[in-house]
């Protein structure tokens, strides 16, 4: 299951050779799996089969029994020697007896067999007779019908199974005597079969087993035979060969599994020009598109995607040498522009402090002079931060790092915003570290980044409002950041804050001023010094954070700066 979410977001060429695979894989089981159905199918169908045709051979056994039986009474009946013991009383007994003994088995069967006259009365036997009287009664009525015909007394297996040949004579239309014998029902049954007849109650069955009729010949066929035939020996001949199964179910795995792995290769081969695609797309992502190209070669579908990539590459190459040519002038024109505007303003101040001086007297000149002079501050400070991201972004900007501890860095940048905090009525509250952190950097471009963050922090803070400054030295590195309770920064706006001239919604009197370069300014100075800054957010009316992450100088010398204090504030009183 874990590796289902990486599939679905796997590459193109590698969802192909698995799903190429896995169908390939699947149909090889399907397969086997039909093969087993089917073998399986005819494994049932041999078996009823067979335990149809053991049944049927079994029957005939029984028939061909009976035949044999009836025959060969048949036989004796006819014989000239009970025609003579007949007539003969007087010696019959020389050669009555032997002929008949001789007649005790037959296919192997025990016989019970008597001969009688024709009121039934018994002349000789085989020695193994034993007629009860309901069995002399049954021939005497059939001497007397003069029908040869068979019966089955006693019940189940151990019945007795009866019949009767009669002698005819062509001087006599009535039987002058009967040859009747017995077989027992039991004896007649192959291996563990069971006969059943016409009339008998039906007796419970036990294990799976088939029931066919008796072909008897036609002294029997009144019975109505039938002979149930246990087939649950024949299905240990032809067991479920699942050894067999388990043979073909691995073979199947084992192919299904080639099959997996040969598909996959195949089908990666098959994508192997749009591997390359997507390689190529990757160093593009990381070493930019100058100079580029994706192969023409592969597969005409491949060749045309590919002459696509170029294409736009090429588009995006001029664009990005025009946006590039466009962002030098850009450059260019905001240096222009910041020098242009910053000569104007030293003669301005000039003239507002001669004013100032010549009309002290003056209310009004003086209050005109002291207007002029705040705003021509203000232009100076918007001007200078022109000048300044028109040097970071022309890699202009000198950096002049020495070890700098990093406290009294914020504590001359908080002196520096005071004013501007104190206009504002917050309430700063201060946090540094007792213990000095030492960074090598550029002095004054350190107080220049705290003091942006700070103005920034009052700017975009309400009347009033709480901010906090804080330093601490966490795993190798100064960290600095600076909070407030203000509007905050939306979620639009907080991946873009760092870019040039972003500024959050502004009021309709556009009381906070400036041109959005304070934290531009910041992102290329922290950038300068090895650094990081961050901000966060937890959206609009929820205030913000900003901190910055310095790496700390490695000094194994204790450091002499001092600290006034860990923690003060600062209200507007």
């Amino acid at each position: 299951m874990k590796a289902w979410p990486t599939l679905r977001t796997g590459s193109l060429t590698q969802r192909f050779a698995f799903a190429s695979a896995v169908l390939a894989a699947a149909a090889v089981l399907l397969v086997a799996a039909a093969s087993f159905w089917l073998v399986n199918r005819q494994h049932t169908s041999a078996l009823a089969l067979l335990q149809q045709r053991e049944a049927a051979f079994q029957a005939g056994t029984v028939a061909d029994m009976l035949t044999t039986l009836a025959s060969r009474m048949n036989e004796v009946a006819d014989s000239p020697i009970l025609a003579t013991a007949l007539v003969d009383s007087a010696g019959r007994e020389t050669y009555l007896a032997p002929f008949i003994g001789g007649l005790r088995q037959i296919d192997g069967i025990p016989v019970q067999v008597l001969f009688t006259d024709f009121e039934g009365k018994p002349i000789a036997g085989n020695g193994l007779e034993r007629f009860d009287q309901a069995q002399l009664d049954w021939l005497r009525a059939r001497i007397d019908q003069g029908v040869e015909s068979a019966a089955i007394f006693g019940l189940g297996q151990d019945a007795d199974l009866v019949g009767v040949a009669l002698l005819r004579y062509s001087r006599t239309n009535t039987p002058e005597g009967a040859l009747v014998y017995k077989v027992r029902i039991r004896d007649m049954r192959p291996g563990t079969s069971t006969l059943a007849w016409k009339g008998q109650a039906a007796a419970p069955q036990q294990g799976p087993g088939l029931e066919v009729p008796v072909k008897a010949p036609p002294l029997f066929a009144d019975l109505g035979l039938r002979l149930r035939v246990d087939t649950s020996e024949l299905g240990h001949l032809l067991a479920t060969p699942w050894t067999q199964y388990s043979l073909i179910g691995g073979i199947a795995a084992l192919i299904a599994v080639l099959v997996f792995l040969l598909g996959t290769r195949f089908s990666l081969g098959l994508t192997q020009d749009l591997r390359k695609l997507e390689q190529f797309a990757g160093r593009i992502g990381q070493e930019g598109i100058d100079g580029q190209r994706a192969e023409l070669a592969g597969s005409s579908e491949t060749i045309t995607l590919a002459r696509a990539i170029n294409g736009m590459l090429d588009r995006l190459h001029r664009q990005q040498e025009h946006l590039q040519q466009e962002h030098q002038r850009k450059d260019e024109f905001l240096a222009m522009l910041a020098h242009e505007l910053r000569n104007p303003l030293a003669p301005i101040s000039s003239a507002a402090q001669l004013l100032r001086m010549l009309f002290a007297s003056e209310p009004r000149i003086k209050q005109a002079s002291e207007v002029i002079s705040r705003q021509v501050t203000h232009m100076t400070h918007l001007v200078d931060d022109l000048l300044d991201v028109s040097r970071v972004s022309r890699g202009l900007a000198t950096i002049n790092k020495v070890e700098v501890e990093l406290g009294a860095v914020l504590r001359e940048a908080v002196e520096q915003i005071a004013p501007v905090i104190d206009a504002r009525g917050h309430h700063l509250t201060v946090d540094i570290a007792a213990q000095a952190t030492p960074v090598c950097g550029d002095r004054t471009r350190l107080i220049q980044v705290a003091a942006n963050l700070l103005n920034n922090a009052a700017k975009y803070t309400p009347e009033g409002g709480e901010l906090r400054l804080s330093l601490q030295q966490q795993e190798g590195m100064a960290v600095l950041r600076v909070q407030d309770n203000g509007i905050g920064i939306g979620p639009d706006l907080l991946p873009v804050v760092f870019d040039l001239f972003t500024q959050a919604q502004r009021t309709p009197d556009r009381a906070q001023g400036g041109l959005g370069l304070g934290l531009a300014l910041v992102k290329k100075l922290v950038e300068l010094h090895g650094g990081t800054v961050e901000a966060h957010s937890a959206g609009a009316g929820q205030g913000s954070t900003f901190t910055v992450r310095l790496p700390l100088l490695r000094d194994d010398q204790p450091h002499t700066h001092g600290v006034r204090s860990d923690i003060w504030t600062r209200a507007q009183p």
